[in-house]
């Protein structure tokens, strides 16, 4: 056995190399760099050369001798890095393909239910719900925490990250009560660890400021972002695209504040750091370019709104696919400025493919298409329509209603327009003139 071990350490000295200069181009943001150095590493350690020339065919997928497991634990360590790679630069397809062969290779290592499971289905959540594939993104999270639960020695860090994954999807579903309990425990997880000042608790308090940013407590969201910020780039650096998020939530804050100049200047920082650190390209830098635009669009700035939405379309569709939630959003954001300016024929296709993608991607009793419908039918009330605009508030009242509940306050603001329309057509019909027949 010592033989073997020896043999196994001088021939994986290749893999090793590769593996940890590529964690250091990772760490540089020299993520092509980063990619090539771990694939070498990879395929550095599955070459015939890294292993004993005895062993047979059948052994590849065993733990039987000792030269196949250290290369079963290298895979998985090498993937779960090129996952991580992949994953920060929003390549969710190549990172959700990375995890899945980890996973396999350490449920076959150390069994179902261990910690190193429990860590990469919580990388697999992450991307599930970058992907919209939101059904299964609970799931896998609760099997992480119900692993870590079981096992004493589970690090509080990767339970309160996981936590954490978990609590923002019920935020981001406004599941805000679900979420805050479990925010709050992740972030006394981390103190009890690092302190209460350490640099790695900016995160957490990025997510109790968004926390309370959607719920409006914006005088306490506010801190939060400030000094999550102020952390971040004392750890990154100014030009990190971690501090572009941030600071696109707090140009976000701004918007909602009516405070219009500081969200601008602030989404333009953050656009800058984005297209320099990820590219023109990238999802994230997709994502200042759309708050640029709905910022301009508020302000009635259609010439400038309107060709970033149009790119936008471009963005999404590419990254995302033709069917994806994100590119309904954005035709349904660059139909709304067509509206706006009476641009009623430009408007119409795009409202109703956005409900088509809508009704495919999320179902057809999603709550996202009942405001798919709503603003199809404020466009053809806009125009006069009345009895089109009629039948499709009736439809999205239906669909709101059996997802959401008659109580729900986006069901009640439904109903509120639908009233409002009732009001229009009665006094419509009040107008029209009266025809006296004669012979």
């Amino acid at each position: 056995m010592e033989q073997v071990e020896e043999s196994v350490d001088s021939k994986d000295l290749g893999w090793e190399t590769f593996w940890e200069a590529g964690g250091k181009a990772f760490q540089l943001g020299r993520y092509a760099d980063a990619e090539k150095l771990l694939k070498k590493a990879l395929t550095d350690v599955k070459s015939p050369e890294s292993v004993d020339s005895k062993r047979t065919p059948d052994e590849e997928d065993t733990l039987s001798n000792a030269t196949t497991a250290e290369r079963v634990v290298a895979q998985a360590k090498i993937l779960s890095s090129l996952g991580e790679l992949y994953l920060v630069q929003g390549w969710h397809v190549e990172a959700e393909k990375a995890y899945k062969k980890a996973l396999l290779l350490k449920e076959k290592i150390s069994g179902p239910d261990s910690l190193a499971v429990a860590y990469v289905l919580n990388k697999l959540g992450v991307i599930y719900r970058a992907q919209g594939k939101f059904q299964e993104v609970e799931p896998v999270l609760r099997r992480a925490l119900t692993t870590y639960e079981k096992d004493p020695a589970a690090p509080k860090l990767d339970v309160a990250t996981t936590l954490e994954t978990l609590a923002d999807f019920y935020r981001a579903h406004g599941k805000y009560e679900q979420a805050e309990p479990l925010f709050q425990k992740a972030l006394a997880m981390r103190e009890s660890v690092l302190g209460a000042d350490h640099q790695s608790l900016g995160p957490s308090l990025q997510n109790l400021a968004l926390l309370n940013h959607a719920v409006g407590r914006y005088e306490l969201a506010e801190p939060l972002y400030e000094r999550a910020l102020k952390i971040c780039e004392a750890t990154w650096g100014g030009e990190h695209p971690s501090c572009a998020t941030i600071l696109n939530h707090q140009g976000e804050l701004f918007r909602m504040k009516g405070d219009f100049p500081s969200a601008e200047k602030t989404f333009w920082r953050a656009l800058r750091i984005r297209q320099s650190a990820l590219g023109v390209e990238h999802p994230s830098t997709a994502q200042s370019l759309a708050s640029l635009a709905l910022l301009f669009h508020l302000q009635c700035k259609y010439d400038q709104a309107e060709p970033l939405y149009k790119t936008l379309v471009d963005l999404r569709t590419k990254d995302w696919g033709p069917k994806h939630p994100h590119v309904a959003e954005m035709l349904n954001n660059l139909a709304e400025v067509y509206q706006d300016q009476g641009k009623y024929s430009e408007a119409e296709p795009l409202y109703w493919r956005a409900l088509s993608i809508t009704q495919e991607s999320q179902g057809p009793e999603h709550p996202s298409v009942a405001k798919a419908l709503r603003n199809l039918a404020e466009l053809y009330e806009d125009q006069e329509n009345y009895d089109e605009a009629d039948r499709l508030f009736r439809w999205g009242l239906g669909v709101g209603e059996k997802a959401l509940g008659s109580e729900h306050p986006e069901v009640a603001e439904l109903m509120a327009r639908y009233a409002s329309l009732q009001k229009r057509m009665a006094e419509s019909d009040d107008d029209t003139p009266s025809v006296n027949w004669q012979d």
